[in-house]
């Protein structure tokens, strides 16, 4: 089954690609399924957002920029693949959209990117910094393994969401100089705030990784690693979109763990969240 929102069965004419990776080898998560999540994904977007009536179909409209571009399901890959898929899709000027997984994954993604374009900045939407380093290649070292990276540019990266630390993790990001707001921070501080420190920290090259436990379980109960006081659902639509308004060259979207959530509404969440930071693309 296809993204509800995939219009073109043309690679050539997309502007923007789909990729599952099915994989969670990376997770250490007592919480498992999150290998689910890019068909759980897929099948809630038909399920919710078509509808169906007297044979006509038609799909929901984004609520927040206007719907021109066009998708392309690729399908899912396996982890191993995953650079040399995306870095084929950046290579020919595609933005490539990963469904996860574990966020491991992002790693690969970035080290198909890392090799096309320079001055990468990062910009790390999750409720823990996955910036380990006394353990290597899983989804809590995924910050260290892209320090290593020769065009990410940590000076110009920012975390944003952080609430859930180790002690590693807080000398690793003061040492690497990464700037980091918590969530009672987005709230403190204002959306639009937010925003403008983003835009004034970043380079023309953006790429933005989610991990979707960096929502309140309130709002995403079906993550693999849920921390409480978390972004609202509309907070972090905002933020997906006003970034991606900046111009970005890729987003991925991590850890929905559908064995854990209730009535799929963590995956509707993150089908939403997907179509409408596509939709906000410059």
């Amino acid at each position: 089954m296809k993204f509800a929102w995939a219009n073109t069965d043309s690679l050539d004419k997309a502007d923007v690609v789909l990729v599952g990776v099915p994989d969670e080898t990376g997770s250490y998560a007592r919480r498992k399924s999150c290998s689910k999540a890019p068909d759980a994904i897929r099948k809630v977007s038909n399920e919710r957002e078509v509808f169906e009536r007297k044979g006509m179909k038609t799909v929901a409209l984004s609520q927040i920029c206007p719907m021109n571009k066009n998708i392309y399901d690729y399908g899912n890959i396996s982890k191993g693949d995953v650079s040399k898929v995306v870095g084929k899709i950046v290579g020919e000027d595609k933005i490539p959209v990963t469904i996860g997984g574990d966020h491991s994954i992002t790693a690969e993604v970035l080290k198909g990117i890392d090799k096309l374009r320079e001055d990468i900045s990062i910009v790390y939407i999750d409720s823990h910094p996955d910036f380990i380093c006394s353990s290597k290649e899983y989804y809590g070292s995924v910050v260290c393994d892209i320090a290593e990276y020769k065009n990410i540019d940590f000076s110009s990266s920012i975390e944003i969401g952080i609430r859930a630390p180790e002690p590693e993790e807080l000398v690793n990001v003061r040492r690497k100089y990464l700037k980091t707001i918590s969530s009672i921070g987005v709230e403190a501080m204002g959306l639009k705030e937010v925003v403008e420190k983003v835009r004034d920290r970043v380079s023309d090259n953006v790429y933005v990784s989610l991990d979707m436990d960096v929502i309140d379980p309130a709002f995403a109960p079906g993550v693999s690693s849920p921390v409480p006081a978390g972004l609202t659902s509309n907070q972090l639509l905002y933020l997906m979109t006003e970034i991606a308004k900046l111009g970005i060259i890729g987003f991925d979207v991590m850890e929905v763990c559908p064995d854990y959530d209730m009535q799929d509404m963590t995956s509707h969440l993150a089908a939403r969240i997907i179509i409408e930071t596509i939709s906000c693309v410059k």
